[in-house]
């Protein structure tokens, strides 16, 4: 931006410009700039810069408005420097002679000390008059507010990582983590999160367990589907193994066409689904003995006898078994000794049966086999 200012300053120095008397009109088109300009001279030469030799040639209005007062021809920089706002420890005189002495752009960026707004200074020195200069001021608080937003929402962001008993993970397009959560660091056996970042699935857990997470993980970057409630498992360090509930999100580039990456989150669910193995185990094993319970038995009879109506030269054995005279033990003995027993019987069918015939016990002592062909 600085060089086509000074392109603009030097078309309005050229002779041809000022024979025509148009020099006002290429300072015209710095007052439809959205930053303010300065052009300064010096009477002096380079080596005894400062701003008490520098005085105003012009100034646009965005300049006029920014510094909240009238600036005119032939005033002195030092006039306005108190209004540009600038910290007491910027040493203005020495940006002035590094733009005169090194012929380059000198940049400072700086909050205002009286108003909640943040401005970008540039000093550039113009080989007009061999100690010209332009001074730049572009008012960047929306920008810094911007950054700012980003910066806390970043913070943010990094408290969720690292403090979330859930597992986050961030991947690229080739299924490299790019940010994962504390959380995850901790059961893989890494001291942070940040010592995961580049690495695969492969890299961090057992091979069985990886390729399972990169199979359902193809849903995501080959189609770009979410995978939803997933139940996956997990192995901790102590090697036991737990549970969690997946939801994996692709991310799209801005066409919204390409899946560039992947955002994850996962819950531990181990004591929920042990619960619901507890309950499911309660309701087809009968408590006493193991065996199936009545309903679950029902329920594979029920499959038997729909198997043989579809192939009728499929044959099932049903048998029926009923301890006699077990009420006179129960009686005599008490019902310590009645469960002993039932325990002990229902034992010794299991362990003669085949693994795909079931055995249950529909009543206090009477027992079922259903043995498929």
């Amino acid at each position: 931006m600085s060089q086509t200012i000074k392109s603009i300053v030097r078309q309005a120095h050229s002779p041809n410009e000022l024979e025509l008397g148009n020099c006002s009109n290429c300072f015209n088109l710095l007052e439809y700039l959205k930053f303010g300009v300065i052009y300064c001279t010096q009477a002096k030469s380079r080596s005894d810069a400062d701003l008490q030799t520098f005085r105003i040639s012009y100034a646009n209005q965005t300049l006029r408005e920014q510094l909240g007062q009238l600036v005119t021809r032939g005033q002195q920089l030092l006039d306005i420097t108190p209004h540009l706002g600038l910290p007491s420890e910027v040493d203005l005189d020495a940006m002035i002679a590094l733009a005169l002495n090194e012929r380059s752009a000198v940049s400072l960026e700086y909050e205002h000390i009286l108003h909640e707004r943040w401005f970008n200074l540039s000093l550039s020195a113009l080989e007009i008059n061999d100690h010209d200069l332009i001074i730049t001021l572009e008012d960047i608080s929306e920008r810094k507010q911007s950054e700012l937003r980003l910066k806390r929402m970043n913070q943010d962001f990094m408290t969720v990582l690292e403090s979330t008993s859930d597992f986050i993970t961030i991947k690229d397009q080739e299924g490299r983590l790019r940010y994962c959560s504390q959380s995850l660091a901790d059961i893989t056996g890494h001291k942070s999160w940040r010592e995961m970042i580049g690495k695969r699935d492969v890299d961090i857990f057992p091979h069985e367990t990886a390729r399972l997470y990169e199979k359902e993980e193809t849903q995501v970057y080959q189609h770009g589907q979410s995978v939803v409630n997933k139940s996956d498992p997990y192995f901790r360090r102590d090697g036991s193994r737990g549970w969690l509930s997946t939801t994996k999100w692709p991310m799209f580039s801005e066409d919204g066409k390409t899946v560039i990456g992947m955002f994850g989150i996962s819950r531990d669910i181990s004591e929920a689904k042990a619960l619901e193995d507890e309950l499911r185990t309660m309701a087809t094993t009968d408590f006493l003995t193991g065996l199936a319970s009545r309903r679950d038995f029902t329920e594979d009879l029920t499959r038997q006898v729909a198997r043989i109506k579809r192939s009728p030269q499929a044959t099932t054995v049903l048998l029926m078994l009923d301890l006699d005279f077990f009420k006179r033990v129960n009686d005599a003995h008490g019902h310590a000794v009645g469960d002993a027993i039932l325990q002990h019987v229902s034992r010794l069918m299991r362990n003669e049966v085949r693994r795909v015939d079931s055995v249950g016990r529909i009543g206090g002592e009477e027992f079922a086999i259903l043995m498929p062909d």
